[in-house]
């Protein structure tokens, strides 16, 4: 099987939501597509499409998404139906449940990681490669 990134592997939504690095929320978010995060953001996040959480993205709560890619900070307790990719600038301390995960080298994960159907779960490894990885570009 070969290692795709969300990216590649995930057609855009086409219904956008950013948060931008000078916002700060308190609260709740529901959305049904994609979500960009590089604000910082103390709540629950539920949205039906990626959830792309940025360099700059300060994550502390609950988020549920169908993908989920972390460049930046998480604290708490994050779900993804699909799979959850974590690269090298992701920071994760809390609990991950997913299908499918992707762990870059440099990444830091403190925490447990839980699979849907009681199945083990082995992350992938990768080495970044591409200098633009920003999702849509």
């Amino acid at each position: 099987m070969q290692n795709l990134r969300i990216t590649d592997a995930v057609p855009e939504s086409g219904l956008k939501t950013s948060i931008t690095p000078a916002t700060i929320i308190t609260g709740e978010i529901q959305g049904q597509g994609d979500m960009h995060l590089e604000g910082q953001l103390t709540g629950k996040i539920q949205v039906k499409g990626l959830l792309f959480i940025g360099k700059n993205g300060n994550f502390n709560g609950e988020a549920i998404a169908e993908n989920i890619i972390i460049e930046g900070h998480v604290e708490g307790q994050i779900d993804a139906t699909a799979k959850i990719e974590i690269r090298s600038s992701g920071v994760i301390k809390g609990t991950v449940i997913c299908q499918r995960i992707a762990i870059a080298e440099g990444a830091f994960f403190e925490g447990k990681i839980k699979t849907r159907k009681g199945k083990p779960l082995t992350p992938e490894y990768f080495v970044e490669k591409r200098k633009d990885l920003q999702p849509g570009q």
